[in-house]
C-alpha cells in the first residue's frame, strides 16, 4: 500500500521528511499557523485514533507531509472541501435580517447533514464490495485447495477430466445466461458424460443424511416396517 493512502503512511512521511518526533511535528505545524496537537499526530500514527479528523487536522498532515490537501482528505475518506462558501454569496447578503440569516443557516445545515448521510452511505457499500471481494478470493483458494487435495492421487487423470467437464459445463452456462447465473446443474447426456468417482471416494457431510437414510428414520418412527406389526 502507497503511503499517501493512509493518515498513518502521512504521517510516516512527514517524521521522514522533517527527521524530527512527532511531538516537533506538532510543533512545527502551530509555527506555521496550523491546529493540530501531538496526541493527535501520536494516536494517528499508532492506529488508535477513533475519532473523525477536522479539517484543519488533515490540512496540517498534508502541509507536514508535503503533499496536496486532496492527498490527505483522500487518506481520510472524506471529501476534498470546496472554498468558502461565504466567498460566494451574492452581494447583500451581510444585510439580511436575523430572521433570513437563520433561515440560510438552517438550509446550509440541512444539505450537509444530506451529504455526509450520502458519503457515508458510499463509504459502507464501498467497504461491503471490499470485503466481499475478500471473501471471493478467500473462496476460490478453498476451492483450489479441495480440488489439489482431490486430485493428488490420481494416476489416470479422470479426477482431473472430471473437474474439466465440470469446469467447461460452467463456462458454457455462465456465457450463455451471464445475469442468471449461479449454480451449475447437470442433466441428460452432459450429466452422463461426467464420470461417477468410487464409492469409497465419496465423503457425506455428517450432519447431511440422504433420502434413503431420511425415508428410513420416518418409517423407524412410525414402525411402519415391512412385515412388521
Amino acid at each position: 500500500m502507497n503511503e499517501t493512502e493512509t493518515l498513518k503512511g502521512l504521517i510516516e512521511m512527514a517524521i521522514e521528511r522533517h527527521q524530527t518526533s512527532a511531538r516537533q511535528l506538532a510543533f512545527k505545524a502551530q509555527e506555521a499557523g496550523f491546529k493540530i496537537v501531538y496526541t493527535t499526530i501520536n494516536q494517528i500514527r499508532n492506529g488508535i485514533y477513533k475519532s473523525k479528523p477536522s479539517e484543519v487536522t488533515l490540512k496540517a498532515i498534508a502541509y507536514l507531509a508535503g503533499v496536496e490537501e486532496s492527498v490527505a482528505f483522500a487518506a481520510a475518506g472524506q471529501p476534498v472541501p470546496g472554498p468558502p462558501l461565504a466567498d460566494e454569496l451574492p452581494p447583500g447578503a451581510d444585510n439580511l435580517s436575523p430572521k433570513s440569516r437563520k433561515a440560510v443557516v438552517e438550509m446550509v445545515r440541512v444539505l450537509v447533514d444530506l451529504e455526509t448521510i450520502n458519503n457515508d452511505t458510499q463509504t459502507i457499500r464501498e467497504t461491503g464490495r471490499e470485503q466481499a471481494r475478500g471473501k471471493f478470493e478467500q473462496a476460490k483458494q478453498e476451492r483450489r485447495a479441495v480440488r489439489a487435495s482431490w486430485t493428488a492421487d490420481d494416476p489416470d487423470g479422470s479426477k482431473q477430466k472430471t473437474l474439466d467437464l465440470i469446469r467447461k459445463a460452467s463456462e458454457a452456462r455462465e456465457e450463455a445466461d451471464p445475469e442468471n447465473f449461479s449454480v451449475v446443474e447437470l442433466h441428460g447426456d452432459e450429466a452422463r458424460n461426467i464420470p461417477v468417482p468410487p464409492r469409497e471416494q465419496l465423503a457425506a457431510h455428517p450432519k447431511v443424511k440422504t433420502k434413503r437414510e431420511q425415508l428410513d428414520e420416518e418409517t423407524a418412527e412410525r414402525g411402519d416396517y415391512p412385515g412388521g406389526e
